[in-house]
């Protein structure tokens, strides 16, 4: 059910299967969680905790300086510092989302994409609409999907040509994946690359 709901986004991931291939991803995952990739986590969350400090200092600033109060939707807040965690962690950009005005654009069509597929729990005859692309939220899911993996696949890109060069990766997920990859000589697909992080940035998004 889960693989067939979300399944634009989960692909083949560790939330989306059973058996044989939840071991193997299971394994790797579990291996690349180390004490390294923790330590880096924590890193970048009191780094955006302090970037939110800021940005709240300075609309407090503001907002003395004209005699007036502001607003603050803490939920869209949020949700912007726990994409910027998690992408930073997964694959080693940082949307700039707290800074931001607009949201990245692929920050803006992740969530689209995330919260379309879930309301697909709610329809009993979701799997015919969207085979059939009947509706418009079926189509708009197809178009959010090319959105979302044109950003990956660029960065998993751009990751194995550092690596075939011996450039060195960072400590991000993804890049360690490639270079687990380049050194045991079991290369991981960019699709499978591709699930593997969507899993953890979902993940981590809800958080």
């Amino acid at each position: 059910m889960w693989k067939k709901v979300l399944g634009e986004i989960l692909g083949v991931g560790i939330f989306a299967v059973d058996g044989e291939r939840w071991h193997v991803h299971r394994k790797l995952m579990s291996n690349m969680f180390s004490r390294n990739l923790l330590r880096h986590s924590a890193d970048v969350t009191r780094k955006k905790l302090s970037e939110l400090v800021y940005v709240f200092n300075k609309r407090i600033d503001e907002s003395d300086d004209a005699e007036e109060g502001f607003d603050i939707d803490l939920q869209d807040v949020f949700f912007r510092m726990t994409i910027d965690i998690t992408t930073i962690i997964t694959f080693g950009i940082d949307l700039c989302s707290i800074q931001r005005d607009q949201q990245h654009h692929f920050a803006l069509a992740f969530d689209e994409l995330s919260f379309l597929c879930q309301k697909r729990f709610l329809d009993p005859f979701f799997h015919v609409k969207k085979v059939l692309r009947l509706t418009r939220n079926e189509r708009r899911i197809r178009v959010l999907k090319e959105v979302v993996d044109e950003f990956a696949y660029d960065v998993i890109a751009r990751k194995r040509r550092l690596s075939s060069h011996g450039s060195p990766l960072g400590p991000d997920l993804l890049s360690r994946f490639v270079e687990h990859g380049r050194q045991t000589n079991e290369e991981i697909s960019d699709s499978e690359l591709r699930d593997v992080v969507m899993n953890v940035i979902l993940a981590g998004r809800d958080t």
